[in-house]
């Protein structure tokens, strides 16, 4: 007993292996999907360390506003002092809040789940010891402006004297704990960057492993399958070859049972039709000529017949006061004209040609009128 057993039933257990591997490889990409999420946090971070580094810029800025004032005691270098330690008070409330997002970010895509230790201790450090220099560094500036305004006693000196070593100790660890703050972004930076290349790393030698086994079993089911085809297809090749020498008579028998051999008795019916077509090419192929001669004709005789027309009519329209009979030549021209744009309208209307006698010596015609399609 012959089982017939499709061509997609053998191909699909030969790419079943297939599957399988694709899968595991989409999960593996699943799994280092959050290098992306990596790189968006890497990108923020960088961000912030910016953010600092202008935080740094700012406070440049307000320690020549205080050099001023030391010297001056301007107002308006006042007013400038107090104007960026807001702005660094805010900077550093917004920065405290983006690295705990960060944070929560950074402990989801993290392989242990966990919050990074390093992290939090610059948050913390952030939010307590920066903070804290830079409110001492303002309440400072504030009691000297205080200061300033009252009665220069011996006192008062010795309180200004004092308030200004305190504006300055909390100056020196603002800049500390800052610079602090920018090598710990640093060894995260560094950190992060590693643990990319690590998964990078390990993502392209499984990446290799699958290339490598998929290249693998494709060759070697390539290898299989294009026998079993290309022995059944060469055959099919030469049957065709005999039925395009005119042999439209073959053994169909000798084919696997699969869609090879439903092409190949395919293939025996349609050298049975090829026959008949045979002979209706013939017919087909002399309606093709006329349809060529036809198109032909309507355009090398419609364009010259166009211009005669129209210079006939406006002669007609011109020659009021002209002779009668040469009126009558006129109106000659343009009626043939017309006849031959009919005969013209015929031939393009030819659907079944109908040849009959046209002398008594056997010479044929076309008969337009029953050979168009208003026949």
């Amino acid at each position: 007993m012959n089982l017939k057993i499709p061509i997609a039933i053998k191909v699909f257990f030969g790419f079943l292996v297939v599957v399988f591997l694709n899968i595991f490889y989409v999960v593996l990409v699943y799994q280092l999907s959050d290098l992306n999420d990596i790189s968006q946090i890497q990108r923020k971070q960088a961000e912030i360390q910016l953010d600092f580094l202008r935080i740094s810029q700012t406070h440049k800025e307000r320690a020549q506003y205080y050099i001023f004032y030391s010297f001056f005691q301007r107002d308006i270098s006042a007013n400038n002092i107090l104007t960026k330690s807001s702005d660094i008070s805010k900077k550093l409330d917004s920065l405290t809040w983006e690295l705990g997002s960060l944070s929560k970010r950074d402990s989801v895509v993290s392989q242990s789940g966990a919050y990074n230790p390093h992290l939090l201790e610059l948050i913390e450090k952030v939010s307590t010891e920066v903070k804290k220099y830079n409110r001492n560094y303002t309440q400072g500036f504030k009691n000297l402006a205080e200061l300033n305004e009252k009665p220069a006693t011996a006192q008062n000196k010795k309180s200004i004297k004092i308030t200004e070593e305190f504006i300055e100790e909390s100056e020196n660890k603002f800049v500390a704990t800052i610079e602090e703050v920018n090598q710990m972004l640093d060894e995260l930076t560094q950190n992060r960057l590693q643990d990319i290349e690590n998964r990078f790393d390990k993502a392209k030698q499984a990446i290799i492993l699958i290339l490598f086994v998929l290249s693998s079993f494709a060759m070697i089911f390539a290898f299989v399958f294009s026998r079993y085809i290309t022995n059944s297809l060469r055959k099919l090749k030469e049957s065709a070859s005999y039925i395009g020498k005119g042999n439209f008579y073959f053994n169909p028998s000798g084919y696997p049972k699969d869609e090879i051999g439903d092409l190949a008795a395919a293939f025996f019916d349609m050298a049975l039709d090829l026959k008949k077509a045979q002979e209706e090419l013939v017919k087909s192929k002399r309606l093709a000529a006329i349809g060529e001669v036809v198109a032909s004709v309507n355009h090398e005789i419609n364009n010259p017949l166009m211009i005669i027309s129209g210079n006939a009519q406006f002669l007609e329209m011109s020659m009021e006061n002209y002779p009668q009979d040469i009126k009558e030549r006129v109106r000659t021209i343009l009626e043939e004209t017309e006849r031959i744009s009919q005969v013209t309208r015929k031939l393009r209307e030819i659907r079944n040609p109908v040849v009959e006698d046209y002398t008594s010596s056997g010479e044929q015609m076309i008969n337009l009128d029953k050979s168009s399609g208003e026949a």
